[in-house]
């Protein structure tokens, strides 16, 4: 089980933390631009404080012994990021760092700029490594912000086919 309780919002098999809004709109300033938008802004860019308010809004409803891994950037040569500075935050309290499982194996247009959102585009871009970290086990995988859901179902399905028990989607902020 990777959450103790119910937790969040749903969609379909996803859970969400709360709407993200973006920043621009129709190439304007989006009236309904928010703080909690900021925030994950704000881990977007690996801020420390960002990092530290999502750790501690997730930790306390995940249960440990599950591995936790992270839907991958955009551009594999971004290997840093606010999101993956979190999952690494939540697992070292007694759960899996799986960060390095996923991996975009070749660039894709960004999804916020346009880019293809189609699952296949992401099942043919991106390849599980290190697949002993989550063979056999419950995984919890992040993503900062989803508007379609398809690229962490594709990692969903990835991490399936590679030997994961079960996988939970959690998105920081579902766009609307």
């Amino acid at each position: 089980m990777v959450f103790k309780e119910e937790y969040g919002e749903h969609w379909d098999d996803l859970m969400w933390l709360d709407n993200y809004n973006p920043y621009r709109k129709h190439g304007e300033k989006n009236p309904s631009f928010n703080a909690y938008s900021g925030f994950l802004l704000d881990l977007k860019e690996n801020q420390t404080g960002a990092v530290e308010r999502f750790r501690r809004a997730v930790e306390t409803y995940i249960a440990t012994d599950i591995a936790i891994a992270v839907v991958p950037s955009h551009d594999p040569a971004k290997t840093t990021s606010g999101l993956r500075s979190l999952a690494v935050a939540l697992a070292a309290n007694d759960r899996i760092d799986a960060t390095s499982c996923l991996v975009r194996s070749k660039k894709i247009d960004k999804l916020a700029h346009g880019g293809d959102r189609s699952i296949e585009v992401h099942l043919g871009s991106i390849i599980v490594r290190n697949a002993e970290l989550i063979k056999g086990q419950d995984v919890l995988l992040l993503d900062d912000v989803a508007t379609s859901g398809n690229s962490l179902e594709a990692c969903r399905q990835l991490l399936l086919k590679a030997g994961a028990a079960r996988v939970q989607k959690l998105a920081l902020g579902k766009t609307v």
